[in-house]
């Protein structure tokens, strides 16, 4: 039996995969959003490669699986051994991969996103001092946990006399 060539769906992450024997595709496009679409010779539709990360696929990206697929299948009849073509990705580019069917590698996870501007805010200050309000004061409670309230027209709360 001749080699086949197949194509690892999705190759770029985890998950269920599916094989497609490249002998049953039909058609290959490319969408406007970038996602490389192949279709079966029975006219169902595969999602090869898509927009799941912050890396986006370079607008050639389906004539790119077509060379790799083309590669892969003179690959295969000289080995006279199956391939399987995976995307895969690096930090700032995709690209479509060819293994044998036995050292493909584990779905890649999806790369970082890029840095952005983190705002750190600076802690809130300590409840040394009061803080004054319209009608009385937060005091720092000598025994700690939570702050004690002074009424407005009071100083200090005096403590309760006992009488005898």
């Amino acid at each position: 039996m001749p080699a086949t060539v197949w194509i690892l769906i999705p190759s770029h992450r985890d998950g269920p995969y599916l094989l497609l024997r490249t002998g049953w595709i039909a058609r290959v496009e490319q969408d406007d959003h970038r996602r490389v679409i192949v279709y079966d010779t029975r006219g169902d539709k595969y999602f090869v490669a898509g927009g799941t990360t912050d890396l986006a696929l370079p607008a050639d990206f389906g004539l790119q699986l077509l060379r790799a697929l083309d590669a892969a299948r003179r690959s295969a009849q000289d080995a006279d051994s199956d391939r399987v073509v995976a995307a895969r990705h690096s930090e700032d580019s995709w690209s479509w991969e060819t293994y044998a069917p036995d050292e493909v590698p584990p779905a890649q996870a999806d790369p970082p996103p890029p840095p952005s501007t983190n705002v750190v805010l600076p802690p809130p200050p300590p409840l040394q001092a009061p803080l004054d309000g319209t009608n009385g004061s937060f005091v720092p409670n000598p025994k700690g946990g939570m702050p004690l309230w002074v009424p407005k027209n009071q100083d200090q709360a005096e403590p309760e006399a006992v009488t005898e």
